[in-house]
């Protein structure tokens, strides 16, 4: 679908994308440590067989997945690369982070549950930066609204019914 933008769209375009890019930068330096601290969560044996550690591990990587498709949709606008679909796009993919995000919290207390007291600090470290993670997903998707405006929800509510097709 062709969309019509006010001519000052233009001018802003690359600056919001610069913005979004960079609070995903922050996002993905987050999730590197939870990663790093979910891999480590399987050599303590209390964790180790907790029925949420492989859903939260998950869930962290559907994460970095996620990131590495928005940064990789925003390359291709600023390349001046143009198909039909491309809001559409970056819609899909910034929302399909913020379902992803969603999955953290209940996996992660899963994961968590009965975690002895010498790996507190790992877990609330963990708690801590699943927050960051989640507080950047929120502020791409706030840019991403701000620079597409009213033409965000109306292709938001295209793409609901995509999501609601499971993953494999």
């Amino acid at each position: 679908m062709a969309y019509t933008f006010n001519p000052h769209y233009f001018d802003q375009r690359d600056s919001y994308l610069d913005a979004i890019y960079a609070v995903l930068e922050r996002g993905m330096a987050a999730k590197e440590v939870v990663c790093s601290i979910t891999t480590g969560f399987r050599s303590i044996p209390s964790l180790r067989t907790k029925p949420g550690l492989n859903p939260y591990h998950a869930s962290v990587a559907d994460i970095g997945y996620g990131f590495d498709s928005v940064q990789g949709t925003i390359d291709r606008i600023r390349m001046g690369e143009s198909f039909p679909l491309i809001y559409e796009m970056l819609v899909f993919e910034l929302d399909t982070l913020r379902i992803s995000e969603k999955q953290l919290s209940p996996n992660f207390e899963l994961a968590v549950k009965e975690a002895g007291p010498e790996v507190y600090y790992l877990v609330e470290y963990s708690r801590i930066l699943n927050k960051q993670i989640g507080e950047m997903i929120k502020e791409a998707i706030r840019l991403s609204q701000e620079l597409l405006g009213n033409q965000w929800y109306e292709i938001h509510a295209r793409i609901e019914n995509i999501q609601a097709i499971p993953r494999l």
